[in-house]
Order: C-alpha cells, then structure tokens, then sequence
C-alpha cells in the first residue's frame, strides 16, 4: 500500500512520538521521585538530629544536601517553555499530596529552585520565559492554604534542635559585655579574662619576657564568669598571664601550675610566650579611607614576609620581610611601587594574628595556627615587645595613603592548641567546654573539620563574643577594611550573621565557603544570598580551568563568567573569582609554562562579572617549582624573586591592562544579575568557543577560544567596526586595529573589542 520510503517515514515519525512520550512520562516520574526522596531526607535528617545520635545525624543531612543537589541538577536541565509548564503542574499536583512539613519543605525547595531555573533562562536564553514567574506564584498561593491544615508532631525543625543541642552541649552561662583583656584608662590598669567554671584564677605580672617567677594576684570572679583586677597607675610595657583552677572532669583542663596568656591580649611575645600590656596610641594620616564598594574590588593575596624576603625585593635591614618592609619600593616597580603599578585596589594579607611559626614541630610559615585573634603577629614587626601594634598600624596608614584597602585573612575556625596533644595555651586552660566543640561520647578529644586539630565552638555565646569583639577590634583600631574567613563554614550560621549584620557595611567580607571534611560545613554556598559575603568561587576556579585547558562545558562557563547568579550568588559581588591562590599549584606550575594558558586565563579572569583576587607573583608567570602546598616552606620557594617580572614583563602588562579596562568600565562590573539588558552570549559551532558582548554607553565583546588545535569564528554583533583592545597578547586600550564581521580567534586565546 505505502512505498518504501514512505513506510520508513511513518516508522520515523512514530518511534520518535515515541520516544517523546516515554521522555515526557520518565521526566514528571523522576520530577517527583526527586521531590518524595527530598522530603524522605529531610525527615529522616530531623529524626537522627532530634534523637542526638551524632554521627547518624551527619549522615542523614549529607544524605539531604545530596538529595537536594540531584534535584537540582534535573531542574536545571529545564530549556523549554513546555517543559517549565510540565514542572509547574507537577508542583502544584504534589502541594495537593503533601501531608507533613518534611514535604512542605521539600514543596518549597522545589519551588525555589525552578523559580531561580526561570529566571536565568529569562535573563540568558528567553526573556519571554518570565511570563512563567506568574504561573509559578500562581501556584505558590493556591498551595499555601493547603498547608495550614498540617499537624506533623512527629517533625522536628532541624535548625532550633541544632541550636537547643549547642546550648545544652556545656552548661549556659551569661555573656558578658565589653572588650575583655589588659586597658589603661584614666591613670588605671585593668585586667579582665573569662573562665567560668574555675575556682580560682591569678593574674601574675612580670618585669620581663623570660622571667620565670612573677606577682601573683588573685582576682575576683563576677556572676558573669569574668575575673577581674585593678591596678592605679599606667602599666605598659608589663608582661602578664593567669593561672587558673577548677573542676578536674572530662572536658576541663584546669591546671594550677601552668601560666596562661590571655586571649584578648593585644601584644604577646610570640604564640607561647607572656601577654604585654600595650601602648596602643598612634597617629594617623589617613584617619578616614575610603573603601571600594564590593562590585569594584580587585583582590592582591600576598603574604607579608614573602613579599620582601628575597634579596631582589632591595629591603634590607630590619624591615626585611616585616611589615614596614611593604612601604618601600614607592618609586621602582617593586614592593609598594610594583603594587602601584599593576593597578589593584585591595590588599589581603595572609594571616597576620600573633600565630605558632612552628607548630607541631614543622615549619608553618603561611601562619593559620593562630593563637592570640587580637595580637598582631610579632614577628613580621622589629621587635617582640609589643612593636607589631604601632608598625602594623602603619602600614595599613601607609597603604591607605596610597589608595589600598587591607583585607585580613582571619582564621577563626580553629586554633594553635591543636587537639588532645597539644599543651594549653589560653582557650584551653581556661574554658576548654566553651571555646571548643569537644566529642560527645569522649570529650578529651576535638572535632577536627578543619584537619588542625580542633574546631572553635562558634555557637558558644562567649565564643561568638570573642569573634565579633576581635574583628570590631581591628576595624576600629588599626582601621581594616575587610576580612576573608579561612574555612567559613565552620563558623555557625547565626554567627556568621551576625557578622554580616553588626561590621560596619562598607567593610568587604569574604570567606571560603567549605570546610576540610564537608561534613562538618555548618552552612553552604547558598547560604547568606543576596547579602555582601562573597564566597570563593571554586566552581568558577574549575570551570574556567577546564576552557582554558579545552574541556569546555559552555552552559557552567556561562554561568561563571556570569557571576555564577542562579546558581548560589543573587549577585556577581557574591561570587570571589580567582585561578590561583595560596592554596595550590600556580599558574605557571599548573600549565607547565605555557604562556597561551596564562594569558587566557588572565583575560577570563578580568572580564568575568564578580571579584576578581590575584595571587602574588600570578601577574607575571610566578612558579613555585611545582609545589602545590607550600605552607611550609619559610624559603625561597614562597619568597617573591622581583627578577622573573622584568623577565616575564609581557604577563605582567597583560595583567596591569587588564586592570585599567576593568577599573575604568562598568561592563566588567554590574551591580546585579545579568539579563539581556547587559550581556549576550556568543556561541559559535566550535563548543571550546564562548563569547561575551558587554553592553554599556560603551560595548565590548570578549571572545574566549579554549580550544588548543584550532581556530574558533565569531560572528560579531551589532554590526561596524570594532577596536580590538587585547588581541590575547598585548593590549591597548586606544586599540592594536580595527575589525567588523567575523573574527577568528588563533587557539587558546581570549579577546577583548570595543565600539
């Protein structure tokens, strides 16, 4: 009856009908199967939390967050207007269904999530699809009334269990007010420290460093837990530390004999050593400075010592490798002249609380074993008798005076005490139940998500006190800018927020948004939205890693170069992009020396929406001999060798072009989540190709070619003429030529044009 041809049509047509419809069906199964297994997790994370059983609880909620990221990923496979329409119904089909809260939050997750689905199609792909915005609150509405008939006395909200088992992990005590620690005021000495469950603390003053026998004082304990003394006359320059008695029971480390430092001391003589009662007075020539908004920062990660250590940096003397040290150099291209040069705006300082230089027996030269969150780290000061206080003062004078906010890198996640070996210091000694989070079935051992050995009981109100006390501390009195939270996630939650909401709101915050163990991650990248936290950004790390190494996958590079909005970040200031940092290989390392790569990733790095940090010596093709984690090494392998600039100067005017375009033009920076108002992509047939047309009063196009064996064609947009700017080697912001049409980027380069 048919003919051939006609026949295999027919057979076409209906296998594919086929195949859509068994598509379709599979896609609202696995929609809802996502939502029920959410909701199972959710329930079965609040069951093991509510009945105390730790471990099982740490299980349950990797379990949900699993859950939650598979979920995820089905939705954001959502292209279609049809397909946002079948999720749509699927949502509004499962409200009807839900019976507990497990499910009502798993409703409301899924409800979240493809809203934020629509919204980035709207602003990347479809502006017609925020049509579907209304169907969605549609929905959310119909729905609610549903739930006010729910009574699951079964379900336990995770986050007050979690906050009733912090409280009740060692016993409550009030929180005291004040800055704590050693103050001269009106011709008087005070000295106050906290340890609420000791009998007994004295407070002994010495004349010197190394004295061995001192005045012992006892001092009075307020109903606050504070111990108390007072001295008439002005004490500076005395040195100090307590001894403290107490219960002798599992968790406490009471130790009568053992002379303790005090934790707010604001000088100490190294990490080990006596507290010293400080003159803190300086003045300033730069009282008030004014901070970059988050949108316009420019991140230099570099480390105080490394930065003038090396006989090619031309300090000599005593300010070798100090702080006084980062002054010189105004006039050269090195040190602050180098700084001044390439065209960054802030400086983050690797850890500069007073730390332990050689913890555990090994060098730690990087500094995150800190010991005293108030002191400033002595010896990167000429002195141990409290210099650090007055010079580390003047050098956040002097780099403001220059234009540079200072940025500390702060590590309150844990300390140089280490774990059930290591010797009390002052935390320990003193309130080792409140400071620490201590194993519940032995509480002689730590918590160790941060691999150091212990982990700070931030939800400990005394704890958060002493968090909040030190970075207030710091802006007010050495007049900081910002701070960058090593391991931010240990911090809890409530805390974290608190930092966000009590800081004064020009300072820049950041933090890395995991932990060592993820499983101790007390929150996630998702977390704090829309607020001015940023998160190391290291899906944009390895994303952008993965283009120039020419495994792209174009849809996430997108999104990175984006300011991953949509994924975690409701804005690009949310989002600290980089490609190298402290922690791991250089570019140069990493790539093997190939100056194609580094140049491209330079490109990338400084026209993708976000804030984009340099690691000292990244501007011009810096190599650390291939050492991936060089925390240890108090050597040339850290210290900067101001030759390789001059012998890579190509990298480095890359780089200090590269700055001057972003500084000087907004379309690197938006204020807000990208739509087709800013940004269109340009997505030539070559997948390894990505493209980025920047709109503005002025237009640029950025082209990307990740692929190392061929050329990749763009089609420019808008139409006219062109001035390249940057034609992946050198860059000119007055243009190298012109260009219209179709351009041809060479292999594994990146291009800037204006019009």
């Amino acid at each position: 009856m048919y003919g051939t041809d006609l026949r295999r049509l027919i057979c076409l047509v209906l296998a594919l009908l086929v195949a859509v419809t068994s598509h379709a069906a599979s896609f609202e199964k696995t929609f809802v199967e996502g939502l029920n297994r959410v909701a199972r997790d959710i329930h079965a994370a609040a069951r093991a939390t509510g009945a105390g059983e730790k471990d099982a609880a740490v299980a349950a909620l990797a379990r949900e967050s699993a859950s939650v990221d598979s979920y995820k990923k089905l939705v954001f496979s959502i292209e279609s207007a049809a397909e946002i329409d079948k999720a749509i119904e699927q949502l509004r089909l499962y409200g009807y269904r839900v019976t507990s809260k497990a499910e009502k939050q798993a409703f409301e997750q899924g409800m979240h999530i493809l809203e934020t689905r629509v919204k980035y199609l709207a602003q990347t792909e479809n502006p017609q699809l925020l049509s579907k915005i209304a169907p969605l609150q549609a929905v959310k509405k119909e729905i609610a009334s549903n739930f006010a008939r729910l009574e699951d006395k079964d379900f336990v909200d995770r986050a007050t269990m979690l906050s009733t088992r912090a409280r009740t992990a060692a016993p409550a005590k009030r929180t005291a007010t004040g800055l704590l620690g050693a103050h001269v005021a009106n011709g008087n000495t005070s000295f106050s420290v906290y340890s609420p469950d000791a009998t007994e603390v004295k407070l002994h003053l010495f004349k010197t460093a190394t004295d061995k026998k001192g005045t012992a004082v006892p001092m009075q304990k307020g109903t606050d837990g504070i111990w108390r003394h007072s001295f008439k006359g002005e004490l500076y320059g005395t040195y100090y530390g307590y001894t403290a008695d107490g219960p002798k029971g599992p968790g406490f480390l009471f130790d009568p004999d053992r002379l303790l430092s005090d934790p707010y001391a604001f000088a100490n003589v190294d990490h080990d050593g006596k507290s010293i009662v400080a003159d803190r007075g300086f003045t300033w020539t730069v009282p008030k400075f004014k901070r970059p908004a988050s949108k316009d920062v420019i991140i230099y990660e570099m480390h105080v010592k490394d930065f003038t250590a090396h006989k090619s940096s031309g300090v000599t003397g005593q300010h070798k490798g100090k702080y006084l040290g980062m002054l010189q150099g105004k006039n050269s291209g090195k040190v602050l002249g180098h700084l001044k040069e390439l065209g960054v705006n802030a400086i983050q300082l690797m850890p500069i609380h007073e730390f332990d230089n050689n913890f555990a027996g090994v060098v730690n030269h990087w500094g995150y074993m800190t010991s005293h969150f108030f002191a400033p780290e002595c010896s990167y000061a000429s002195g141990k008798n409290g210099d650090a206080v007055k010079e580390f003062k003047a050098l956040v004078d002097g780099l403001h005076r220059e234009g540079f906010a200072v940025i500390l890198d702060v590590v309150f996640n844990h300390t140089a005490e280490g774990n059930h070996e290591g010797l009390p210091l002052n935390f320990k000694g003193l309130d080792n139940r409140g400071y620490y989070r201590l194993m519940e079935d032995n509480p002689k051992y730590y918590w160790n998500g941060t691999g150091c050995g212990n982990e700070m009981r931030t939800e400990n109100p005394m704890t958060a006190k002493m968090i909040i006390d030190s970075l207030k501390y710091w802006v007010n009195e050495y007049k900081v800018d910002g701070f960058r939270f090593d391991l931010g996630t240990i911090i809890d939650k409530k805390t974290m927020q608190r930092i966000i909401d009590e800081l004064p709101e020009d300072i820049i915050l950041t933090s890395e948004p995991w932990a060592a163990d993820w499983k101790r991650n007390q929150w996630g990248k998702s977390d704090f939205r829309n607020t001015r936290l940023s998160k190391w950004n290291d899906d944009f790390r390895e994303k952008i890693r993965a283009l120039i190494n020419g495994h792209v996958e174009r849809n996430d590079v997108m999104t990175v170069l984006a300011g991953s909005c949509f994924w975690w970040a409701a804005k690009p200031a949310e989002s600290l992009n980089y490609l190298e940092a402290h922690d791991g290989y250089t570019l140069n390392d990493l790539f093997h020396g190939d100056k194609k790569k580094t140049r491209l990733a330079a490109i990338a790095l400084l026209t993708a929406q976000g804030i984009p940090m340099i690691h000292a010596g990244q501007e011009f093709n810096r190599s650390k001999g291939g050492n991936h984690n060089s925390y240890d090494q108090d050597n040339e392998v850290n210290y900067i060798d101001w030759t390789v600039k001059e012998k890579n100067r190509d990298i480095f005017d890359l780089y200090k072009g590269l700055i001057a375009l972003r500084k000087k033009y907004d379309n690197f920076r938006q204020p807000v989540a990208l739509n087709n108002q800013h940004l269109d992509w340009i997505l030539p047939a070559n997948q390894n190709g990505v493209g980025m047309f920047l709109k503005g009063k002025d237009n640029f196009v950025v082209l990307l070619n990740g692929d190392a064996n061929n050329w990749v064609n763009f089609k420019l947009p808008a139409g006219g003429t062109w001035q390249v700017l940057c034609d992946g080697e050198k860059i000119s912001e007055t243009g190298l030529y012109t260009a219209e049409g179709d351009y041809n980027v060479p292999p594994t380069t990146g291009v800037i044009l204006k019009k």
